[in-house]
C-alpha cells in the first residue's frame, strides 16, 4: 500500500460525483482542514449546500458574509458568498480577477459549472499556484468541466457517477486503484467500479497513483471541527463566562 497524501495549501482539488454521492460532505471536511487561520478562504456557495448552512448557523459570528461587489477579503478567516448563476456572472468575473491580482485567497466552489464561462477562473487555475490561490471545486458533471480545471488539478476525488459521458470523461484522466475485496483478493478499482456508499477514488496527480478512501467524517464531527478551529464557544462555556 502506498501512503495517501492530501493537498498542500497551494494545491487544487476537484471533487466529482452525482447528487447524493457524498462529494459535498467530503469537500467540506477537506475545507475544515485548510489554513483559514493564516489566509482568507471564501466559500462560493451557488447551491446553498445544507451542511454549509448548518456550519454558518452555528459559527455565524465567525464566518463573514460578503457579496460579489465587495473586494476580496484580506484578513484570515472563513467568508461566504452566494452568487446567482448567470445574473451575477459579470460581477463574479470581476471579483475573481481581483482575487487573481491579490493572491493568497483560498476558494471553495460549489458548483464549478455555475462559475462564469469566461476567463478569470481559468487564469486562476493556470497561474494561481504561485500566487497562493488554492482551490477546492465541486462538479456534478465532469463532462462539462473546463479543460483548464482538469489540466491544473493536483487531486481528484471521484464519487459515484451515473452518466456515461461523465464516466468516460473521468476515466480519461483518473488512474485506477488497487484494493482488497471482501475475500481479501487484490482487485482493480476504476471510475466504473461500484464502490461502497460514500467511498471515493482519490487520484494524486503528482505521484501518479490512486487510492480508495473511506467516507468523510460524520457531518456532526465536521461541524465540531469548524467550531473548534473558529473558536466558537459552547453555550455552557458562554454561561460560565458570564458568572
Amino acid at each position: 500500500m502506498q501512503e495517501v497524501h492530501g493537498p498542500t495549501d497551494q494545491q487544487r482539488t476537484l471533487v466529482l460525483g452525482r447528487t447524493g454521492s457524498g462529494k459535498s460532505v467530503f469537500a467540506i471536511a477537506l475545507l475544515s482542514t485548510r489554513n483559514f487561520d493564516e489566509m482568507p478562504w471564501v466559500i462560493i456557495d451557488y447551491k446553498g449546500e445544507d451542511l454549509i448552512g448548518e456550519i454558518r448557523k452555528h459559527c455565524k459570528s465567525k464566518i463573514k458574509t460578503i457579496s460579489v461587489t465587495d473586494n476580496p477579503p484580506t484578513r484570515p478567516g472563513l467568508y461566504w458568498m452566494k452568487p446567482v448563476p448567470k445574473v451575477d456572472d459579470d460581477a463574479m468575473e470581476v471579483w475573481l480577477m481581483k482575487v487573481w491580482k491579490k493572491g493568497r485567497t483560498g476558494l471553495f466552489i460549489d458548483e464549478g459549472f455555475a462559475l462564469p464561462q469566461k476567463d478569470a477562473f481559468d487564469i486562476i487555475l493556470t497561474q494561481g499556484r504561485s500566487l497562493h490561490i488554492p482551490v477546492i471545486c465541486l462538479y456534478q458533471r465532469p463532462a462539462w468541466m473546463s479543460r483548464f480545471a482538469v489540466a491544473q488539478a493536483d487531486f481528484f476525488a471521484v464519487f459515484d457517477q451515473n452518466d456515461e459521458r461523465d464516466l468516460k470523461t473521468t476515466k480519461a484522466f483518473v488512474k485506477s486503484a488497487k484494493m482488497k475485496d471482501k475475500e481479501g483478493k487484490i482487485v482493480e478499482v476504476t471510475v466504473y467500479s461500484e464502490l461502497p456508499k460514500y467511498h471515493c477514488l482519490w487520484y494524486d496527480v503528482g505521484r501518479g497513483y490512486s487510492s480508495v478512501l473511506f467516507p468523510a467524517p460524520d457531518p456532526k464531527q465536521i461541524l465540531s471541527t469548524f467550531k473548534r478551529r473558529l473558536r466558537v464557544a459552547s453555550p455552557a462555556n458562554k454561561a460560565r463566562a458570564l458568572i
